[in-house]
């Protein structure tokens, strides 16, 4: 029975891991008019909405947000980058760099999310791996460990090419996990900023955000606060967006739209999100959940939550959340604090949704009698093991001076008894 309580919780971890975790609201789902859309749950990271998530389409400038992560990872903002001459060989939105123009990696990285400059994105990549082609493969190995499936990166910018190609699933996991770095966070929620004058540019440049959500126009959203927009003829209007309410925050992407569709479709899916769904937290990492009796003593274990749950349920359905704590059998010490002796299970309508591994709050020992301690008694113990041991030594060294003073007593009678007159 514990070996299939052991393979049934790996086979589950292991689904966890490799398919997304899904909830859809009773309530209908919005009409996107882009052909490809996906909304999830920064926190969780749970599927609340999917149109063709899978399919392969072409990011565009929302490339930018994994180039951004990889500069701010292996770089330093202080960092003064040179361009090279490749800033002037690129098309699209640009700064205007010039060779040899002398610039901070933080100026470059306003730049490259504010006014998606490719030319940035070039000295950029030159600057952190050494060309464009080298800095291509940091970001496909960065991509995998982020947990992408479906994407491939051959530059820096998003520029269209038939071999760089990502998902609205894969980019929301690039967002999700750029979101989490405040630096990248607060740049992409900057309306405006300047670049000071540089070696070859006597002015400054003013910087305006390209994301309508965030300006005050008439597609503002409430909460929003990133992430980038992109377009290009073949990629048609791309959109990764953040937002948040009640510190719930929703990530959403929407790729191939066209027009103004690409505010209103992404205002729908934030919508859907706010209004049909809320963020739970079932425990919290530490959290004293239960006890568990060790041998036959009835020694009580206090075990606790080794992570935070968080799930995003439909609203209203909080009180359907029940939970089941399953134990380790025969336990028995010596166990050490952090040691995994069960779970807790959660499940939604009589679904299990995910599941906690809950771990010894405190190391427990057995003695030579049989009797358990923990470690808050692991010093008395140990001092009545001291107090026994020199209780013992001294009783044999009594018991040593008894018999060598025996043993002198007899040899003198001896001898007297022997002697001569």
């Amino acid at each position: 029975m514990r070996k299939f309580f052991s393979a049934y919780l790996i086979i589950i971890i292991i689904l966890n891991l490799i398919l997304p975790n899904y909830v859809y609201a009773k309530n209908n789902a919005p009409e996107i008019v882009g052909p490809t859309a996906v909304l999830i749950d920064f926190t969780s990271g749970q599927v609340l909405y999917d149109k063709n998530m899978n399919q392969k389409m072409y990011p565009a400038s929302t490339t930018k947000i994994l180039t951004a992560i990889l500069a701010i990872e292996n770089g330093k903002l202080d960092d003064i980058v040179t361009a090279s001459d490749n800033v002037t060989k690129v098309d699209g939105n640009s700064i205007f760099l010039s060779p040899g123009e002398k610039m901070t990696l933080r100026d470059l990285l306003y730049a490259l999310l504010l006014e998606s400059a490719n030319d940035a994105a070039i000295a950029i990549a030159e600057h952190i791996g050494g060309s464009v082609e080298n800095f291509a493969r940091m970001m496909n190995q960065k991509a995998k460990e982020i947990g992408t499936k479906n994407s491939n990166f051959v530059n820096p910018n998003g520029l269209p090419d038939q071999n760089h190609y990502s998902t609205p699933y894969d980019m929301a996991l690039i967002g999700r996990y750029a979101m989490e770095n405040k630096e990248f966070s607060k740049i992409v929620s900057t309306l405006h900023y300047t670049i000071p004058p540089t070696n070859k540019m006597d002015k400054e440049r003013d910087l305006w955000l390209s994301n309508r959500l965030l300006k005050p126009s008439s597609y503002h959203y409430d909460g929003a606060d990133g992430i980038k927009t992109g377009y290009t003829t073949i990629a048609q209007q791309v959109l990764v967006a953040s937002a948040v309410r009640n510190n719930h925050r929703l990530i959403s992407v929407i790729m191939g739209d066209t027009g103004t569709n690409i505010w209103t479709d992404t205002i729908k899916l934030l919508d859907y999100g706010f209004n049909n769904f809320d963020l739970v937290k079932l425990n919290n990492q530490n959290e004293l959940i239960t006890y568990a009796t060790i041998g036959k003593s009835q020694f009580k274990l206090p075990l606790t939550a080794k992570n935070d749950f968080y799930y995003e349920i439909p609203k209203n359905e909080k009180d359907n959340i029940k939970s089941e704590i399953i134990l380790n059998k025969n336990l028995k010490a010596p166990i050490s604090k952090g040691n995994v002796l069960g779970n807790i299970v959660y499940k939604l309508n009589g679904k299990e949704i995910g599941s906690v591994e809950l771990v010894a709050n405190e190391s427990v020992y057995k003695n030579i009698w049989g009797t358990y301690y923990n470690e808050s008694k692991t010093q008395v113990i140990k001092n009545n093991h001291l107090k026994l041991v020199n209780l013992l030594f001294g009783f044999l060294l009594l018991l040593i001076a008894f018999v060598l003073l025996k043993k002198r007593r007899f040899k003198k009678k001896k001898n007297y008894i022997f002697s001569k007159y």
